[in-house]
């Protein structure tokens, strides 16, 4: 974990410039909203310059925090596309995914990832359409508020999970994109110990180190690299409970408040072969981190890999 940690320290106190660049697919999510209204985030689309980085002030932590949870506050709506590399060394090479969520206040997520292809050990775009990648359906997670449904492609089974009337505001927060949505300065300073590590122009990386056991459970380290002027995370890296393994989630073509089709956020059954399993209890339902893999597959977050075929 000490290499992990060195590793990615280095980005952060660098301005995060060593960041590989992110390249996606176009918008092809059924109900997900104007193609439109996808726009790439300032921070995204600025030049790749230098970026002289500030003398960091540990203090400012604590109002930057607030800051975060002020712009979050605000947030009604949030659509963003994804880039996630899985590195789980005693593995093999690294797996790569894009991907798609979705949120709506206070508690819907639609979370989808496809796992790129891959050649020689990199990542292949498809032949036909250059700036799309050549992916196959992974994984899809949905929160409709009262439930969260996995669907599992490996298996093509769906696990729900029942949600309590006080889990329900958490299954954003404990899902596989911590730290996007729904951000509490005070319940963030109870569960994390977050250090400001760097600050430039463009942004502020940020080490997070849990308190709890339940958040130890999901993952031992993260990193963030949060947008100066959006205030919204541009990447997130977990590191996994052992210090083995880590899941790096790029993140662009962010849009804040704009129109999402509420059918995102229900859960459907869909026809054979995929068959049902209910959780009635709701353990162990999907939380961040990284966890081992499975059939070959790249470590996963949440407890299961799980996806579906595309609607």
């Amino acid at each position: 974990m000490q290499r992990h940690i060195a590793i990615i320290a280095g980005w952060l106190l660098s301005g995060g410039l060593a960041w590989p660049p992110v390249s996606l697919a176009q918008d092809d999510q059924p109900e997900a909203g104007s193609a439109a209204q996808v726009q790439r985030s300032p921070a995204a689309t600025a030049p790749r310059r230098k970026a002289a980085a500030k003398p960091v002030d540990p203090a400012k932590m604590e109002s930057l925090l607030h800051e975060w949870e002020q712009n979050s506050s605000q947030l009604k709506t949030l659509d963003v596309r994804i880039y996630r590399v899985v590195d789980a060394p005693g593995w093999g090479d690294p797996d790569y995914y894009e991907g798609r969520a979705l949120f709506k206040s206070p508690n819907l997520a639609f979370i989808d990832f496809r796992k790129i292809k891959v050649e020689n050990k990199q990542p292949l775009h498809d032949p036909q359409k250059k700036s799309a990648w050549l992916s196959t359906p992974n994984e899809r997670i949905v929160c409709t508020g009262t439930e969260v449904w996995q669907y599992d492609c490996d298996t093509q089974q769906i696990f729900i999970y029942p949600l309590e009337k006080d889990e329900q505001k958490k299954a954003i927060e404990e899902g596989p994109l911590p730290f996007l949505f729904n951000m509490r300065a005070d319940d963030a300073k109870r569960r994390y110990q977050m250090t400001l590590m760097s600050e430039d122009e463009k942004g502020y990386g940020i080490s997070i180190k849990p308190k709890l056991k339940e958040d130890l459970d999901s993952f031992s380290f993260a990193f963030v690299r949060l947008d100066r002027d959006l205030l919204l995370p541009l990447r997130i890296v977990l590191i996994s409970p052992d210090g083995k393994s880590t899941s790096d989630y790029q993140l662009s073509q962010m849009v804040r408040n704009g129109a999402i089709n509420e059918k995102n956020f229900e859960g459907r059954v869909l026809g054979k072969p995929w068959k049902v399993v209910r959780n009635p209890a709701g353990d162990d339902r999907p939380r961040s981190g990284v966890t081992r893999r499975r059939r070959g597959d790249a470590a996963a977050t949440g407890s299961r890999p799980s996806g579906t075929q595309r609607q």
